[in-house]
């Protein structure tokens, strides 16, 4: 297993091999926040960023783990350049492969860009996500540069907006976030006002295993190793596993 991106078929393969056939079930956090949470059970999540080409790897992913019996949610970037009318059209296509559509929220970094509420900004894109036709539940909140200092210290959290996700070492959950050129009055709300449920980061595990900035969090043998020991979270960006779905000349 490549430790860092660039990930290749044989990397997917692996985690075919040595992870996932290993648990009980491979499912979305829906399930999880349902109760699904066995020591054996995979809660398996992809935050779907702005890198180029993200969402059509995505639906490949999607595809190869219908096609292995394996279920995720896919958390979609309402700030990504991929959010545009042909992307509504594709986002039934994971419910129709067995997987979950969630929000990656991003409306707090937004809204000091657009001078806008960080509400509005949810509430927009939910309404156009949902009016696909796709059941949306769950969400997780998305890092990017608006969310750091010129130190790269963490200054906010997106997922900040929901009262069920305080932050108490980054200030009082209604201070103000302040930008460049815009100040918001942050003022949490409960997601059941947006008709969100859960928030991926918010759900109990035992384990966790993500490969964000490219890298793995933990050394995949030692998760092989301890696999059951406690349920494990896994976060797989499809931005990082373009070159896993390239097609090999025979």
């Amino acid at each position: 297993m490549n430790e860092r991106a660039p990930f290749f078929a044989s990397d997917l393969e692996e985690l075919h091999e040595r992870l996932y056939q290993q648990a009980d079930r491979v499912v979305p956090m829906r399930d999880i926040w349902k109760g699904d949470i066995g020591q054996r059970v995979i809660g398996l999540r992809h935050d779907v960023d702005d890198n180029p080409g993200s969402l059509d790897t995505a639906l490949r992913m999607a595809e190869w783990e219908f096609d292995h019996g394996y279920s995720s949610t896919y958390f979609l970037l309402h700030t990504a350049p991929y959010w545009n009318e042909d992307m509504l059209c594709r986002a039934p296509l994971f419910e129709e492969l067995g997987h979950e559509v969630g929000i990656h929220v991003n409306a707090v970094a937004e809204a000091l860009r657009s001078h806008r509420q960080p509400a509005h900004i949810l509430r927009d894109a939910l309404d156009e996500l949902r009016s696909c036709g796709v059941r949306v539940e769950g969400c997780v909140a998305h890092g990017e540069r608006e969310c750091y200092d010129s130190r790269g210290q963490v200054r906010f959290v997106n997922d900040e907006m929901f009262v069920e996700s305080p932050r108490p070492s980054l200030g009082k959950p209604d201070r103000k976030i302040v930008g460049s050129d815009w100040v918001i009055d942050l003022r949490p709300v409960p997601r059941s006002e947006f008709g969100l449920g859960y928030d991926s980061n918010w759900l109990r595990r035992d384990q966790y295993l993500s490969d964000s900035g490219g890298r793995w969090s933990r050394v995949f043998d030692e998760v092989v190793d301890g696999f059951g020991q406690g349920q494990l979270h896994m976060l797989v960006h499809p931005d990082w596993w373009a070159r896993a779905f390239v097609e090999v000349p025979v």
